[in-house]
């Protein structure tokens, strides 16, 4: 009963461990929506997201604690907060790689991957981009795939690893062309072409860079959400910029005047709106033009940017200025914009604008001080020849490694596998062993027990026949004493009982003769009673058992040549013997007999049967070489021995030395 109640308290606990769990996890779903509700203002999303891992580190399930830390994550993206976007991912990535979960692990790459690229770390931002690339790639998620391949291309061009940027894009552009359309497909697939133009523009493959921005803006035609349509703007300019490169002013003049409502984009988007009069402005000067016109416009263009705060488009737009008042030869103008565009340039990290300005102010400057822009133009230009080859060789090598490493894994993964399963192999190997072995074992078992039975049946046989001998002599017996008493004895006393009779009445001295000479045959007839009686008192029955083992003991110590004694205790009543007990005792007499010839080497054997209290004892004593009783504890012949003696509850006694022969004590109690 205490049991009972031990066992019903222990499952009811376990009962309510599991609800207030399965509580715990509703509460922690609950509030995972709640923080992904855009709806609600992004404080509270914030605090519901908090507290999903708060009670998520309770329940203290890692899967549970990484997806809620996701949500988190998430609002971290939202808000631009790219430090603690680094922190919970850091985390996330630990988790997702204990449970092994690839699309977590992805995730959690890809937000490190923003960090490091907000914080100008292109190296391990472009190292968690490769990672989580390899990860969707894998997964066959190719849309998150194309996303990290975009930007590592991105990282790329801005490294000046041109040759490596155009590749992932158009490995971009492969693998998105096998997807079904969408505007997220459309947009990505603007983007990548639109990267390979600009890369080509860099490197003066002006035909090729104007191919791709002319698929960029078929892409951006195609795209249906309103949000999107300043890409197709974006494109016409870039294509323009290209014909403009190329030195076709008056196709670029014709493509930059084709875009729709340039003077609304003023008040939309004042930067592309500067971009594009600055540089229709721009195109225009190149042909030769330099009106008043162009000038107010290249100014109006310079306002408009700085009021956006665009270094870049300032940048440019000063060179142009420049570029316009040295053909005026107004020289402190054109110093003036030079050095603002330098400025801009070094605020802005654009190489090409740096480039530009620096050799504008070679031109704006004078003796030592040209020569000396001059130089730094140079060495500028030839240290982003290196950096381009150092860059090349740097994202080469971030590829390399990380695809090494993780070859490390999946072959350490693989090696643990095979370790697993030859373990199981073995283990089952081995156990299939075991079993073969145990089934061996016990069909020996079957049939050493089958062979006992059959043994046992040939000596109960044995016993059997014996008594049907026994029987069939007390048989004769019988029949020969009834014989005999009927034909000799039956017939003597009635002849003397008859002669008697006729004696009775008669008191001569011849008839008292008679009557003596009557009597003495009695006594003869009682004499002969008396013997048969005798005859009658031999017990057949005792001799029986006794017979047939005083038989096996001859015929045995015969065959090997030893000399005997046997006794036995005449107390001993066989008939009251369990068949059982009979059996085993032969079979251990029989047993015990074979080891003395075989081991013992004994010329002499005494065996006695006797009677103690209710035991019967069995002692078989040789004079062998005696044998070490410890080393032969585990022999067949005394485990045989001992098993029989277990049957029948008896005990074995050894008494034995070396070339001192061996006493066996053999005890079977309550006979």
């Amino acid at each position: 009963m205490r049991y009972f109640i031990l066992i019903s308290f222990f499952l009811l606990s376990i009962t309510l461990v599991a609800q207030n769990d399965q509580e715990l996890i509703d509460s922690v779903v609950k509030l995972r929506k709640a923080s992904k509700n855009s709806q609600i203002e992004l404080k509270d999303r914030f605090n519901y997201a908090r507290k999903a891992i708060a009670l998520s580190k309770e329940i203290g399930v890692d899967s549970t604690i990484l997806e809620s830390n996701r949500s988190l994550s998430y609002l971290f993206l939202v808000e631009e907060n790219y430090d603690s976007l680094y922190r919970v991912n850091s985390e996330n990535l630990k988790l997702a790689s204990k449970l092994q979960d690839s699309i977590k692990m992805a995730y959690a790459s890809h937000n490190l991957a923003f960090h490091y690229y907000n914080n100008n770390k292109n190296d391990s931002s472009y190292y968690y981009f490769y990672n989580a690339r390899k990860i969707y790639s894998n997964l066959k998620d190719r849309v998150n795939e194309v996303s990290t391949i975009l930007s590592m291309a991105n990282i790329q061009e801005s490294e000046r690893d041109f040759i490596g940027a155009e590749n992932n894009a158009i490995n971009g552009i492969k693998i998105l062309e096998a997807l079904p359309s969408s505007d997220n497909k459309n947009y990505s697939l603007w983007a990548l072409n639109n990267l390979v133009g600009i890369v080509n523009s860099q490197i003066q493959q002006f035909d090729r860079s104007i191919e791709y921005h002319d698929k960029a803006l078929s892409y951006a035609n195609k795209i249906k959400d309103p949000d999107y349509q300043n890409l197709q703007d974006y494109s016409t300019m870039n294509i323009a910029l290209a014909y403009r490169r190329k030195k076709e002013y008056s196709k670029a003049i014709s493509i930059l005047q084709s875009i729709k409502n340039i003077g609304q984009l003023k008040l939309s988007d004042p930067s592309s709106y500067a971009s594009i009069i600055s540089n229709i402005a721009y195109s225009k000067f190149l042909l030769g033009e330099t009106t008043t016109q162009i000038e107010n416009t290249l100014k109006e263009a310079y306002q408009t940017a700085a009021d956006e705060n665009d270094d870049m488009e300032q940048s440019s737009i000063c060179a142009f200025l420049s570029e316009f008042y040295l053909s005026k030869e107004q020289s402190d103008s054109a110093k003036k914009f030079a050095d603002l565009a330098y400025k801009f340039a070094i605020k802005a990290d654009e190489n090409q604008d740096i480039l530009n300005a620096l050799i504008l102010k070679s031109k704006t400057e004078t003796g030592a001080s040209s020569k000396d822009y001059l130089y730094k133009h140079i060495k500028f230009n030839d240290s982003l020849v290196l950096n381009e080859r150092v860059a090349r060789n740097k994202f080469a090598r971030i590829e390399f490694e990380t695809d090494a490493i993780l070859q490390e894994k999946e072959q350490i993964t693989k090696q643990r596998q095979w370790l697993i399963f030859i373990s199981i192999g073995l283990l089952a190997t081995l156990f299939f062993l075991y079993v073969i072995k145990s089934q061996r074992e016990k069909n020996k078992e079957l049939q050493l027990e089958k062979q006992q039975q059959q043994a046992n049946e040939e000596i109960y046989g044995l016993m059997l026949s014996q008594q049907d001998k026994i029987d069939e002599a007390r048989t004769i017996e019988k029949n020969r004493i009834s014989q005999e008493i009927h034909d000799g004895i039956l017939g003597r006393l009635f002849g003397a009982r008859l002669s008697l009779d006729s004696l009775n009445n008669l008191n001569t001295e011849e008839a008292t003769l008679k009557r003596s000479n009557y009597i003495h045959e009695l006594k003869n007839i009682e004499e002969d009673i008396r013997k048969v009686s005798h005859e009658l008192n031999t017990d057949f029955v005792k001799s029986g058992y006794l017979d047939m083992i005083k038989s096996l003991v001859d015929a045995q110590m015969m065959a090997y040549g030893i000399a005997y004694t046997f006794n036995a205790d005449s107390n001993i009543n066989w008939d009251n013997l369990d068949n059982k007990i009979k059996i085993h005792l032969y079979r251990i007499l029989q047993e015990t007999m074979q080891n003395t010839y075989k081991h013992a080497k004994a010329s002499k054997v005494d065996i006695t049967f006797s009677l103690e209290k209710n035991t019967l004892n069995l002692s078989i004593v040789d004079n062998g070489v005696g044998f070490d009783a410890n080393k032969s504890k585990k022999g067949i012949g005394l485990k045989n021995i001992s098993d029989r003696l277990k049957e029948i509850k008896g005990k074995l006694d050894i008494q034995t030395q070396l070339q001192q022969g061996t006493t066996i004590h053999i005890y079977v109690p309550n006979v």
